[in-house]
């Protein structure tokens, strides 16, 4: 579908007018572009920022982003990578899984310090609370779309982010824990996976959510058949819906597309309870925050015996804070759903009170849930 990239980028993102939709996003760049594909990435992205387009790690769709005049990694690769290619550029993409670069060392160096005997956390170090949450960090393996534009002197790489300072050099191609490279087709396929995600985040616990969320998981398979997450998603969608051969399926092809980095091996874990998958996750990541938690709170408290939690329960409230206090920093990951996910945790080893004043600190919603569950 590379003959209409914003056609095709308008029924991915769900657009009630894909025809409209397309014309608008082809018409926010009427301008000549120079000859070379580099120059004219460079030509693209700061016309989208003098027209108001910024970094938002939460738009992706092209509606979205046509009506918030925003975009995260995914977004704005395919939005200027759909223009070069309407201009007759040859361009093809990576996906760059956990990225090395500077948020993800600045990263360790906060897990180490959380780990500090003299001032990091303790068993009797307080939980975060809402007012302490700051998006500095991941703590979590993401993936990062950008542009490659090959030539006869090698692939040059386009990153199609950062808008809010167009100075810094967009030829940024760090290394990463595994890097994918993909066509437009492939790229934009991930669009459905994304929105599965965004569905599941906004309504968990609801059956016809999950099987919606099933539907564009599997759509995005359609164009990627190969695209591991989007497998993951469908195998979380058949398990929510009581459908296990397509669970078995889609954890056969999640294995089958393989990997050697922490997002797979924490899937794997997760898919079979194999702990040797959790130990190769924390082995390439050790600062992932959830595969942390499982392997020094979550495990151990499921194998103790009742009244054995006494003897460790220092440790295990430092691991719960440690653990806390990274989902906490993580512009990713949610430090309520936390909370809401593991509040039985939380009130055995803290207090009910503790639990109910952590979930308050987020507002009424967080009072009300807080009431329910003490």
């Amino acid at each position: 579908m590379t003959d209409a990239p914003f056609l095709h980028l308008a029924v991915i993102g769900g657009a009630t007018d894909p025809e409209s939709c397309a014309r608008t996003a082809r018409a926010l760049i009427s301008e000549r572009l120079p000859d070379h594909p580099f120059d004219a990435a460079v030509r693209v992205k700061r016309v989208l920022a003098t027209r108001g387009f910024r970094d938002d790690a939460t738009v992706f769709t092209l509606p979205d982003m046509l009506e918030q005049r925003a975009g995260n990694c995914l977004g704005l690769t395919l939005l200027i990578g759909a223009v070069l290619l309407d201009r007759g550029h040859e361009i093809e993409f990576v996906v760059r899984l956990d990225p090395l670069d500077d948020v993800h060392d600045a990263g360790l160096e906060y897990f180490a310090r959380l780990h500090d005997p003299i001032r990091g956390v303790d068993g009797d170090s307080r939980l975060p609370e809402a007012h302490d949450r700051a998006a500095r960090h991941r703590f979590i393996p993401v993936e990062h779309a950008s542009i490659v534009l090959p030539g006869k002197g090698g692939d040059r790489p386009f990153e199609a982010t950062n808008l809010v300072d167009l100075e810094v050099p967009p030829g940024w191609a760090p290394a990463a824990e595994s890097i994918r490279r993909v066509g437009f087709d492939q790229l934009a396929s991930t669009v459905w996976c994304e929105r599965a995600k965004a569905l599941i985040r906004a309504n968990p616990g609801d059956a016809a959510i999950w099987r919606q969320a099933l539907r564009w998981a599997l759509r995005g398979l359609r164009g990627d058949p190969g695209n591991r997450e989007a497998w993951t998603e469908a195998w979380q969608a058949a398990r929510e819906l009581g459908r296990p051969a397509l669970a078995a399926a889609a954890m056969a092809r999640h294995a089958s597309a393989g990997g050697d980095d922490s997002l797979f091996w924490f899937t794997r874990y997760r898919m079979t309870g194999d702990e040797a998958c959790l130990d190769r996750a924390l082995a390439q990541l050790p600062a992932y925050a959830e595969a942390y938690l499982e392997n020094h709170v979550l495990l151990p408290m499921s194998r103790m015996a009742a009244g054995a939690l006494d003897d460790v329960i220092d440790e295990l409230r430092r691991r719960f804070a440690i653990s806390a206090w990274l989902f906490a920093s993580s512009e990713v990951l949610e430090l309520e759903a936390l909370y809401r996910r593991y509040a039985a945790h939380v009130a055995r080893l803290f207090s009910a009170d503790e639990l109910h004043a952590v979930l308050a600190s987020f507002g009424e919603t967080g009072r009300a849930s807080s009431e329910q569950r003490g």
